[in-house]
């Protein structure tokens, strides 16, 4: 099981504010990095517009396979 940390060079390399399904309640609220287990899920309604999880680098060097993780949960959370 994936377990990605919140930490300075994770938030610098994530991809959730250029992404397609990322909406002004977010923005608003400043969340990223969904897939950290310090974060997970967010807190704003989203609707599946698309999504870039596979191409953050993030993910990546987690060697993650799901993405949503907005909607989902973190990466420990899913599996």
């Amino acid at each position: 099981m994936a377990k990605v940390m919140k930490s300075e060079v994770n938030l610098s390399q994530c991809t959730c504010l250029q992404c397609p399904s990322y909406n002004e309640c977010a923005r608003g609220k400043k969340e990223k990095l969904y897939c950290a287990a310090e974060i997970g899920r967010s807190t704003c309604e989203y609707k599946m517009n698309g999504c870039i999880c596979g191409s953050c680098a993030v993910h990546t060097a987690s060697h993650l396979t799901n993405g949503y993780y907005c909607l989902k949960g973190s990466a420990e959370e899913i599996g």
